[in-house]
C-alpha cells in the first residue's frame, strides 16, 4: 500500500514531539499552528495510528510515536545528506564561457540562458560581447567555449555551423536625396562617397564574401574608407559624410541624421556557431539550439 507521506510531515511531527507543544513547534518552524496540526493529523491518518497524545497538560508521544521519533529523525538526516549530494552534482558541471556579438539584440538573452540551464549540462553561464575576429581567436585558443559570430571567418580548422543569414541594408544621411527613396540599389551609394567598410585585415574571409556579392551586383565603391567603430561611422553619416551597408541589427541604436533603406539586391552575411575543441558534442548541440533563440525574428 502506497502512502502519500512527505518529508515535511515527518519534520513537523519531529518538531512537535521534541518540543512537546504545537505552539512552540510552530514558532520553531516559523508557521502558524493550524497547518502544523493538519500535517501531523494527515501523517497519523496515512500511518493508521496515533503518534501524539494531546491533553491540557501538553503533548506526549505515544509508544509508537516514541519509537518513530528517532527513526524519522534519521530518515530526515539521510534525506538532507542525499539532497546535498545531488546538489553537489551541479558543481561538477562545466561553467560555459561564450562570446556574443556586441550588436546582438539581448532581449532574448534570459530565454537563451534558461534553455541552456534547463538542459542540465552546465552549472552556469558567462557571456562576453566581442567583435567576431576577437571571439574566433579566443575560441581557437581555448579561452572561450564557443562564440556566435558573423561569418565566414577564419577558424583555424574548427567547424562552423551556420544558424541563419542577416541581410544587409543601406545607411545614408537623412538629408540626402537617397533618403527620400523607399529602397536603394547598391550602385546608388556611389552618389554618397565615401563608402565605409571594416578593414579587410580584421576578417579577410568575411570582407571577401561581401565583396564578391557587391561585385556580382555591379557595385564597386568609388571611394572607400575603413570603418573604425560603428559610432564613428554613424556620426559621420549623420553629418552628411558618406554611407555604408550592414545588417540592420548592427545599428543597435537610433543615430541622429541617419536613415536605413533596404537594398534591392540581396547581400547577406552568415550568423554562425563556433564551438571550441574542448566542448563536448552534446553541449555544443544544446548551445546551437539555444542560440537560435537569439537570432532575429525569434
Amino acid at each position: 500500500m502506497k502512502r502519500a507521506i512527505s518529508l515535511r510531515q515527518l519534520a513537523y511531527f519531529v518538531a512537535v514531539a521534541e518540543e512537546r507543544s504545537f505552539r512552540v513547534a510552530a514558532e520553531r518552524l516559523h508557521l502558524t499552528q493550524p497547518p502544523l496540526s493538519r500535517a501531523v493529523a494527515e501523517l497519523e491518518q496515512q500511518l493508521g495510528l496515533r503518534l501524539l497524545l494531546r491533553s491540557p497538560q501538553g503533548v506526549q508521544p505515544t509508544a509508537a510515536g516514541a519509537q518513530a521519533l528517532p527513526r524519522f529523525k534519521a530518515l530526515l538526516a539521510q534525506a538532507e545528506q542525499l539532497l546535498d549530494e545531488v546538489a553537489a552534482l551541479g558543481d561538477a558541471l562545466p561553467r560555459l564561457r561564450l562570446a556574443l556579438p556586441a550588436w546582438l539584440n539581448l532581449a532574448q538573452l534570459p530565454a537563451f540562458e534558461r534553455a541552456l540551464r534547463d538542459s542540465g549540462l552546465i552549472s552556469g553561464l558567462e557571456t562576453q560581447l566581442l567583435p567576431a575576429h576577437e571571439a574566433a581567436a579566443a575560441v581557437v585558443a581555448g579561452r572561450l567555449d564557443g562564440a556566435l559570430l558573423a561569418a565566414p571567418i577564419e577558424t583555424q580548422g574548427l567547424p562552423l555551423q551556420t544558424l541563419g543569414q542577416l541581410p544587409l541594408s543601406a545607411f545614408v544621411p537623412q538629408g540626402s536625396a537617397l533618403a527620400r527613396r523607399r529602397s536603394l540599389s547598391l550602385r546608388d551609394l556611389n552618389q554618397l562617397p565615401p563608402f565605409y567598410r571594416f578593414r579587410r585585415s580584421l576578417s579577410p574571409q568575411l570582407y571577401d564574401h561581401l565583396d564578391r556579392q557587391y561585385r556580382a551586383h555591379g557595385f564597386a565603391p568609388l571611394q572607400e574608407l575603413p570603418a573604425a567603430e560603428l559610432l564613428d561611422v554613424f556620426t559621420r553619416i549623420g553629418a552628411g559624410q558618406g554611407c555604408t551597408c550592414m545588417p540592420a541589427q548592427m545599428a543597435v541604436g537610433r543615430f541622429a541624421g541617419v536613415v536605413r533603406r533596404p537594398l534591392r539586391e540581396p547581400v547577406s552575411l552568415d550568423l554562425a556557431w563556433l564551438p571550441a575543441r574542448q566542448l563536448p558534442d552534446g553541449l555544443a548541440t544544446a548551445c546551437a539550439a539555444a542560440l537560435r533563440l537569439l537570432l532575429p525574428g525569434n
